[in-house]
């Protein structure tokens, strides 16, 4: 019996990791079929061509659609799907609800209905994406299962405490209903309700297993209620801290004015700080510095431990951003060195910058010596946060954003500051060497990008064009976004920035795995994993996160079996991106 279960439970595992290598491997090649199956949308004028090609936009999304179920389910059970909670807007989280929903229940003629409650908080603490992923599976099978009537969101709450508030949720349909011996098999996976009567239903029979799976990693459960023919109601209830004890009040109405408000952001203001930002990668130094210029801060820079020492050494800094994972001295160590060389002075506060967000990462960071951390890719939100709690008071002032600034003739407006240039007292001999080696961007670089054409008609892509392509490639470029302070030109920079340092990056991670210099190449394969979470690219990050790990514990035979994999993924990605930029 022991034989049996030892093989049974072997078995579940290699279904897991089948599922999820080959769901993976199939996204690249859907991902380029949408990408170039929107390319015939837009430049086609054939009715029937157009009438096919919406045809496969349909079907490959639901492909994708599929996909990502499979490839959440394998990240659940093999413990790689975390919940990660932020401060969230709750008006935000329901209008993308909302919008996301309404135009499927309106295409089957049904009546789509929100119930809010307006006494909610309107700023909470949790992870807006499962819940969004949670309730949005809630939905699409309301609306997948019923054919007329209504489909009905509630939201409410149901209690509260003096730092949080426990939320009701409900979605209630007047669809087919599950019969009573049906409902053992609901949270089964890859099953699904009387196959004969909804063949014609897409979906893998997962939604309801990651759902559950879900909700059970915040501490939540589902709940059913079903009569047969007539309809179903799932709800489940879930704690959130609050930020803003504010009432939402009329959600449509808070986000309309939050919409109204949002150019007239107050963020801090301090161009008379000191900083410096050390971080061996090219794209998050400039990542730190474009960020900064919202806060009328122009910070030093250096790409090593020995080059920060040498700054400090020279200059005085309110504040030094120091990376963890560095090639020769890393951060840990060089924060050693400086304390060792009686480096620190009064009023300099030394904050790790390091992707390894996870539990227990502050305790080692302070450990070590470090007076806080921040995670990246940086957030603007979290990087104001650690600017406001360490500058000097008496320097920090707060200015809507596109309110003149103050004293800036000390420093260039946004527009005109040049990128990798360093402030006034820096080494200026050192910093040049950050700036990017190929040019312009993607076309002088990669060996793959495609030749210019001489096809001097053919008309060049907007932004926004550009970055609808990328986003078809599988690219979260919502996400990307958030860590360019929403600036789609920003964001464009920072694509060229990564693609502008696949060739040495490529060739390093290569040499690396050749001989087998495991603990280097985890630094490697640690900034990859930065950068591309830094432009959307989630699957790859994910990806080398997991050479990271391996490479930790010098698990050579894990590296072998997937170099070649991330290799691969890391070029088409970057192919991708090239070819969408140069258009």
């Amino acid at each position: 019996m022991k034989d049996a279960a030892d093989a049974a439970i072997a078995a579940g595992k290699a279904k897991s990791q089948f599922l999820a290598q080959m769901s993976h491997e199939i996204r690249t090649p859907i991902n380029a079929v949408l990408g170039m199956n929107e390319m015939i949308i837009r430049e086609s004028s054939d009715d029937n061509i157009l009438e096919y090609a919406e045809n496969i936009q349909s079907a490959g999304r639901t492909l994708l659609s599929i996909i990502n179920s499979i490839l959440d389910f394998s990240k659940i059970e093999d413990g790689k799907m975390e919940i990660i909670p932020v401060r969230y807007d709750i008006s935000s989280l329901i209008n993308n609800l909302v919008n996301s929903i309404s135009e499927r229940a309106k295409s089957k003629s049904l009546e789509f209905i929100v119930d809010v409650d307006q006494a909610l908080p309107s700023v909470l603490y949790g992870d807006d994406v499962r819940i969004t992923q949670v309730i949005m599976n809630l939905l699409t099978n309301a609306v997948k299962y019923t054919e007329e009537g209504k489909v009905t969101l509630s939201i409410k709450e149901g209690a509260r405490d003096a730092d949080a508030v426990f939320i009701d949720v409900q979605v209630k349909d007047t669809g087919i209903g599950i019969k009573e011996e049906d409902m053992g098999k609901l949270f089964e996976s890859f099953e699904r309700l009387e196959e004969k009567r909804n063949r014609n239903i897409e979906g893998t029979g997962l939604g309801m297993s990651i759902v559950t799976k879900l909700l059970a990693m915040m501490e939540s459960e589902l709940h059913v209620e079903s009569v047969y023919g007539k309809g179903s109601v799932f709800s489940f209830r879930l704690k959130q801290y609050i930020v803003d004890k504010q009432p939402i009040g009329d959600y449509v109405k808070r986000l309309e004015k939050s919409r109204n408000e949002s150019d007239n952001e107050i963020h801090l203001y301090a161009p008379k700080a000191r900083v410096l930002v050390v971080d061996d990668n090219d794209m998050n130094l400039k990542v730190a510095k474009n960020l900064m210029k919202l806060n009328g801060i122009v910070p030093d820079q250096a790409a090593s431990g020995m080059d920060a020492i040498e700054l400090i050494r020279n200059n005085t800094y309110d504040i030094v951003f120091l990376d963890h994972m560095m090639p020769k001295m890393d951060g840990i160590e060089t924060l050693a060195m400086i304390k060792e060389d009686n480096l620190t002075r009064e009023g300099m506060t030394i904050i790790a910058l390091t992707a390894n967000a996870v539990v227990g990462a502050k305790e080692t960071y302070l450990n070590a010596g470090f007076d806080d951390y921040l995670s990246k890719p940086i957030e603007v939100d979290k990087l104001e946060e650690k600017l406001e709690k360490y500058l000097p008071k008496d320097i920090v002032t707060w200015k809507a954003k596109d309110e003149p600034k103050e004293g800036s003739q000390d420093h260039k407006p946004k527009e005109d500051i040049l990128e990798f240039a360093p402030s006034e007292g820096a080494e200026g001999d050192g910093i040049m060497e950050f700036a990017p080696t190929g040019g312009d961007g993607a076309d002088d670089i990669l060996e793959f990008a495609p030749e210019e054409s001489d096809n001097s008609s053919q008309r060049v892509l907007s932004v926004d064009e550009k970055i609808g392509q990328i986003r078809e490639m599988g690219i979260s470029v919502d996400d990307g976004m958030t860590y360019c302070a929403g600036d789609k030109e920003f964001y464009v920079d920072m694509l060229k920035e990564y693609i502008d340092s696949y060739e040495e990056k490529s060739q390093q991670l290569n040499k690396l795995f050749r001989t087998k210099e495991w603990s280097q190449y985890q630094i490697y394969v640690h900034a990859l994993k930065s950068t591309s979470r830094t432009i959307g690219a989630n699957d790859l990050s994910e990806l080398a996160r997991s050479m990271e790990e391996a490479s930790s514990k010098g698990d050579g035979e894990y590296i072998g079996k997937y170099h070649d994999k991330l290799m691969i993924d890391y070029k088409v990605i970057t192919e991708g991106i090239a070819q969408a930029l140069k258009q």
